[in-house]
């Protein structure tokens, strides 16, 4: 009778814990729509995921990243967004629903890690913070971190469960953890720096668990092949193409970033008070849960906790500028932390205020500026297609989605705005950017965008390039008023003057045509 009454018992364990596993995902893929659904089909939220989206659509027509369009991003990057163009249709709404869906499985994961520190409440709880703190950091869309934070999290997962593994179990955790710090290392870089940590704290469990060295040596061996696979099969493949084409993936991948040139530490104290003023809540609440599991000298998951979250400050620190979306894959370690915090009584108070605080600081309730921006770019597309008359076109600010949807041919292979006219990338991108300026304008774009309230961040020789050019062979035919979102805002479209007479009034593309 006992041995059944425990069984029973069992059973009733395992019913209670799937019902808090489906509710839990019900509510998180709630939170998810919830906090993205705003942005959803929006080409102008990010100026990076639609650009990623337009090479990895390129690349189904014969286009090579970093020969025919260049960019310092890595390959497994591009491929990811190749594919979700393959499935998507190049859609941009399709592209952020496959970034939900990325987010939510990682709100997911986030939460089965906790459950290794905390209950059911404080994990959930947790998984639901990372996704309201994504659109504060630019992840509202299809930022890179959001999908590559997936693979970090369920290499960090492994890393748990390895804590108190069998040596050979421990191999195994390792290795389908190098999987997928290798995936995420091929969409961006700087995920090397988590990467490595968790290939250095795999070696020391094996050595707590007694492996010889001579196995931890071949182990080690064997992780940095895993993790290094996703990044030399694709340099082998350029290799194979030729000697040009290897260079130009080398000096995209592994050069141009230490080329590119600083804003100064003024720009660097300005990121630094943006991260503490909108991470800082969540950095105090991620600091009494650890604090709280470091208590117990004996709790080797809470050092390998507190070693992530290390590991995911140096991967924000290492980048010499400040873009909000680097510190996207802290949230991960953070939110894992703070639901230890969570799981107390005062875990529901604690969850409603940073929802309040997410509202406030954040992109969560912007529905009337995502869909204007969605109207005056529909608008703005338009006014390019029909004033280019067939020619190619020179997005020198704006959206490189324009290349796309209005189906237009480019001129040059820097199709990235910045690449071409900002300031820190003078020699950095592996051409002289006033050359190439220069050279594209003598190729003379039907249609060149350009946008007065950016060139403060320009490259003055550039800059003079192209409006010496807009002076004296363009027109005008349309603008976007300044009360527009920042990446549309004062945006200028400026026809050769050859293919048409100039309007007798400049429209303003962020207002509907019957009210101009």
């Amino acid at each position: 009778m006992a041995s059944g009454g425990g069984a029973f018992a069992a059973r009733q364990t395992d019913h209670v814990a799937s019902a808090w596993s489906f509710k839990a995902a019900l509510f998180l893929l709630l939170v998810a729509i919830a906090t993205r659904y705003v942005a959803l089909g929006n080409p102008v939220a990010n100026p990076d995921d639609q650009f990623y989206l337009l090479v990895g659509d390129a690349m189904w027509h014969g286009n090579w990243p970093y020969i025919d369009i260049w960019d310092r991003k890595p390959f497994g990057l591009f491929a990811l967004f190749a594919l979700i163009a393959r499935l998507g249709g190049a859609s941009i709404l399709m592209m952020d629903i496959i970034a939900l869906l990325f987010a939510f499985a990682t709100a997911l994961v986030v939460r089965r890690i906790v459950l290794i520190f905390s209950g059911n409440q404080g994990a959930t709880l947790a998984g639901a913070v990372y996704l309201l703190m994504l659109p504060m950091f630019s992840g509202q869309t299809a930022q890179a971190p959001v999908f590559f934070n997936l693979p970090m999290a369920l290499a960090a997962l492994a890393q748990f469960k390895a804590a108190d593994a069998e040596p050979k179990e421990i191999r195994r955790f390792a290795f389908l953890a190098m999987i997928g710090c290798g995936l995420a290392i091929s969409m961006k870089p700087v995920a090397v720096v988590e990467g490595a940590y968790f290939g250095l704290a795999f070696l020391w469990l094996m050595l707590r668990r007694g492996m010889s060295p001579a196995t931890i040596a071949a182990n080690a061996a064997a992780m940095i092949v895993i993790a290094l696979l996703p990044t030399l099969v694709p340099m082998l493949g350029y290799a194979l193409v030729g000697r040009e084409a290897f260079a130009a993936f080398f000096h995209a991948n592994f050069i141009s970033i230490f080329q590119k040139n600083s804003l100064g530490f003024g720009a660097q104290k300005a990121g630094l008070l943006y991260l503490l003023l909108f991470m800082g809540p969540l950095i105090a609440f991620a600091a009494l849960g650890l604090v709280e599991r470091l208590r117990n000298s004996a709790d080797i998951r809470a050092r390998l906790l507190l070693g992530w979250l290390l590991a995911a400050v140096g991967g924000y620190l290492i980048v010499p500028q400040f873009y909000d979306q680097y510190a996207l894959p802290m949230i991960v370690p953070l939110s894992v932390s703070a639901g230890i915090i969570l799981n107390r009584r005062t875990g529901l108070p604690i969850f409603a205020a940073l929802v309040a605080f997410s509202v406030i600081a954040g992109e969560v309730i912007a529905w009337s500026p995502n869909r204007a921006d969605v109207e005056t770019y529909a608008r703005l597309s338009h006014s390019v297609d029909e004033a280019r008359k067939g020619g190619c076109i020179l997005v020198n600010e704006g959206p490189t989605w324009l290349y796309r949807s209005t189906a237009a041919c480019w001129l040059t292979p820097y199709l990235f705005p910045g690449h071409l006219n900002l300031i820190t990338e003078v020699n950095s991108i592996g051409v002289d950017t006033v050359a190439e300026t220069r050279r594209i304008l003598v190729e003379r774009p039907a249609v060149i965008t350009f946008q007065p309230s950016t060139a403060r961040r320009h490259n003055p020789a550039t800059e003079r390039l192209l409006r010496d050019a807009l002076r004296d062979d363009y027109q005008l035919v349309a603008m976007i008023g300044p009360d527009a979102s920042p990446s549309l805002a004062t945006l200028q479209v400026w026809q050769r003057r050859d293919l048409g007479p100039a309007p007798a009034i400049v429209p303003d593309l962020s207002r509907p045509a019957n009210d101009i």
